[in-house]
């Protein structure tokens, strides 16, 4: 090293020996500072200059993810559902006709007897009993005529109605007034002389109004007041008067009570004074 530098430093004065000295450190100086300022741009350059390829394609900007990822959305008026017309159910036959002016309708669909009938009821049938009246039996005396004479009055027909207490009777069948119109066809058939006037408590309604039908139609001979039977049980001329010696009731003949009677409890009577002198007390409903 000694050589080196008595060589480098060979014929120099002091003077010049130290201003070399100086120049020599300035420049070294200058040399380092210079690789310490490239080295530290390199290492700041070096994220740009090689950036991640795959890492920019996975990662798009904030922009570009709301425009490619999002999709775009069109906003769908909310439509509310009006109520529907059918929705509500339609009233039943019964229900529209349950404020009539005597109650509710039924179309007559069948004829059992003098006092009974078919009737259909919000396409249900039912039998229904006229209530207050009586009628003999089909296969009685004056039977057919009273069925006959119910038929023609009502067969088919519609008709109102009207309760009294009783809902049915101890057979099930319906108890009720029945009217077309103003006509009560229960009080017609009494007037007309086809039916007895019969109370059956508590639905005595129009039981008075009953009554008097049948004094009348008595009086005038209407329906079966002024006929023979058509199946008599007895001939009248030999027997016009029939009691029963069981019950202590005299009948007429040709009364309904007589079909029902058994044979051995049927007494004949010439007159109504013969049997009421041995005890026997008048029927309600043919009232000899």
């Amino acid at each position: 090293m000694t050589r080196w530098t008595s060589w480098w430093t060979a014929g120099c004065t002091d003077g010049e020996m130290k201003s070399l000295a100086i120049r020599v450190i300035l420049t070294l100086c200058f040399l380092f500072a210079l690789t310490i300022g490239l080295l530290s741009c390199t290492s700041e350059a070096a994220p740009t200059s090689l950036p991640d390829s795959s890492a920019t394609a996975k990662t798009p900007s904030a922009p570009q993810m709301a425009t490619s990822v999002l999709p775009t959305r069109t906003r769908v008026p909310t439509v509310t559902p009006k109520p529907s017309r059918t929705s509500a159910a339609k009233p039943t036959s019964a229900q529209t006709v349950s404020g009539g002016k005597h109650g509710e309708i039924a179309r007559v669909v069948g004829i059992v007897d003098g006092d009974t009938i078919a009737v259909e009821i919000n396409g249900r049938k039912y039998s229904l009993r006229y209530i207050g009246i009586d009628t003999p039996e089909p296969d009685q005396p004056f039977g057919r005529e009273a069925t006959a004479n119910n038929a023609e009055l009502v067969s088919g027909q519609v008709v109102e109605l009207e309760k009294d207490v009783s809902e049915t009777d101890k057979y099930g069948r319906l108890l009720r007034y029945v009217w077309i119109g103003d006509m009560m066809v229960n009080q017609e058939l009494v007037c007309q002389g086809y039916a007895y006037a019969t109370a059956y408590p508590p639905d005595v309604k129009y039981q008075d109004l009953f009554n008097d039908c049948q004094r009348r139609a008595r009086e005038e001979s209407r329906g079966f007041w002024g006929m023979q039977p058509s199946t008599p049980t007895a001939p009248v001329d030999d027997c016009p008067y029939v009691g029963n010696k069981n019950t202590r009731v005299l009948h007429h003949a040709w009364c309904s009570s007589v079909a029902q009677m058994k044979p051995t409890n049927r007494v004949c009577f010439a007159t109504k004074e013969e049997a009421l002198a041995q005890g026997y007390r008048p029927c309600k409903n043919c009232k000899p």
